[in-house]
């Protein structure tokens, strides 16, 4: 059984994301309400506080629970912030795998694997390029077992 977890540097680049859309909405706020002072501070607030917390404390968490194992025999995916889930899925079952990576996935880890069975599809998330092509190979290994 493998252990894959996923890429810190989706994290890092979805966190910073998430602050340069908070600063510019806090720039756009303040260049029109800038004479609706209450309501100007206020929206401010609210930005940068959802910011923080799904920048700091909530992606954060996310990235940390969520652990995918692969075997010879299934796949398992755990994750959850607040409740933990666990999806899983026998390698018997799968009927075939897509990969999907955005450009400079090496970089930043926007590497996915579905994994499709009869009824139902496994989503592994925020891959390394390396760890996503180890998975693919040892899923078409196992596919191929079937034939």
């Amino acid at each position: 059984m493998r252990k894959y977890t996923m890429k810190p540097a989706a994290l890092y680049l979805m966190s910073g994301l998430i602050f340069a859309a908070a600063i510019l909405a806090s720039a756009l706020i303040r260049a029109y309400l800038g004479s609706f002072k209450i309501l100007m501070f206020s929206l401010i607030g609210i930005f940068l506080s959802l910011a923080v917390l799904f920048g700091l404390i909530l992606l954060p968490m996310f990235f940390r629970r969520t652990v995918i194992y692969v075997s010879l025999g299934e796949i398992t995916v755990h994750t959850g912030l607040l409740f933990l889930r666990r999806e899983q899925m026998k390698m018997s079952a799968v009927q075939y795998v897509t990969r999907i990576s955005l450009p400079l996935s090496g970089f930043s880890g926007f590497n996915f694997i579905a994994v499709r069975a009869l009824g139902g599809t496994l989503l592994l998330p925020f891959l390394n390029s390396v760890d996503c092509d180890e998975i693919m190979n040892s899923l078409r290994v196992e596919m191929s077992k079937k034939r």
